[in-house]
């Protein structure tokens, strides 16, 4: 027979201990106390670090350090109206682009005292709507979202809360949202013709427009806008919609297009991952690049310059569209205009995966060994 509780006191049988209680929270006045700064200073010095003077600012820190303080947001929220945190919807964390962009995001907004919640939606629109909707449920102050084309509900819903937006990688929006990023139509049509003028008129695209993105379908536009007014009409053939921008989805239109197609000599890709894809594919092939095709890429994530050959592609400022989305966003929470359209420069950067036509009988020429 267990006499265990025999070893309890009687009035212990069977109850929890009550927890023994812990040391005071300290507070922001107690932080300030110990600083000998003003409480407007102290919350200063920690929320806008920046513009307060070094010698003050590591007073406050120090203190800081010594009472092991950490701001109370639920009251912090209660008083001022404001949360402190910002929500950031992207499609991927997959790309390096929406990577950098939420890491100089997220940068941005620390140094300004707001906390960054972040998700994927993983081009799902649906998904997307349901992740705005938790983000305003939590209390975030403002949304950052990645594109023109929502959900139906998501825009209402944002402003039925009074909630501040602004949307990033695209430069302007028809749906009256601020807007930061780059012209993606502009920069593929300035892709087109660069290729137009090394001689290419046989053009295939590897986009990833099978699924809900406007960036690729205006990048789409531009090859198709460049090669029209040469007079250039592109089959539907020609063209193979990926419902994924990865390098698996790169080499198979590749190998498709080139089957079907073998006399085009340029490929356009609008993500520099099928690029990467149709680059590998062409090499397992046993097809030269640029000498018998050209492909080009968009993006200009890292890789793009390692490929083999280098990767000729368009550069998106991520890093840039990240800060600024950040800046602008607290901006228009502490109730400062902003403008509604911000044009980044897209930089055409020509590397080695693209040249000029060959003649047809080189061409043809027998192609050297396939490398697997």
């Amino acid at each position: 027979m267990d006499n265990s509780d025999k070893k309890l006191p009687s009035h212990a049988k069977g109850k929890a201990e009550p927890p023994s209680p812990g040391p005071t929270r300290a507070k922001l006045e107690d932080v300030a106390s110990l600083a000998k700064v003003s409480l407007a200073t102290a919350s200063r010095a920690i929320n806008q670090p920046d513009i307060v003077r070094p010698a003050i600012r590591e007073r406050v820190l120090r203190a800081v350090e010594m009472l092991a303080y950490t701001p109370d947001r639920a009251a912090k929220a209660l008083s001022s109206g404001r949360s402190h945190t910002v929500g950031a919807v992207v499609p991927t964390l997959g790309n390096a682009i929406f990577a950098d962009g939420v890491e100089a995001l997220e940068v941005g907004l620390g140094a300004r005292g707001y906390t960054l919640i972040l998700a994927h939606s993983q081009y799902d629109p649906a998904r997307e709507f349901r992740q705005i909707r938790s983000m305003l449920e939590y209390g975030v102050d403002g949304l950052v979202l990645v594109g023109d084309s929502f959900a139906p509900d998501s825009l209402p819903l944002i402003r039925q809360h009074r909630r501040p937006l602004v949307t990033t990688y695209v430069c302007t929006s028809r749906q009256n949202i601020a807007a930061i990023g780059i012209d993606n139509r502009r920069a593929t049509y300035g892709m087109t013709r660069y290729l137009l003028e090394l001689g290419h008129r046989e053009f295939a695209v590897i986009a990833n427009t099978g699924m809900p993105n406007d960036r690729s379908k205006a990048r789409l536009d531009g090859i198709l806008d460049a090669i029209g007014e040469q007079g250039i009409r592109l089959p539907p053939d020609r063209i193979i919609e990926a419902a994924q921008p990865t390098i698996v989805a790169g080499r198979e239109a590749f190998r498709r297009l080139r089957a079907a197609h073998p006399g085009v000599t340029a490929f356009l890709c609008t993500t520099d991952a099928m690029a990467v894809g149709a680059v590998a594919e062409a090499r397992r092939e046993g097809i030269r690049v640029p000498e018998d095709v050209s492909i080009t890429g968009f993006d200009d994530v890292e890789i793009a310059g390692e490929t083999d050959p280098p990767l000729t592609t368009v550069r998106v400022p991520a890093a840039e569209i990240g800060t600024l989305a950040a800046n602008q966003l607290i901006r228009i929470i502490e109730g400062e205009p902003i403008p509604m359209s911000t044009q980044l420069e897209a930089t055409l950067v020509i590397r080695g995966s693209t040249g000029p036509v060959a003649a047809p009988a080189l061409r043809k020429r027998r192609p050297r060994a396939a490398v697997v």
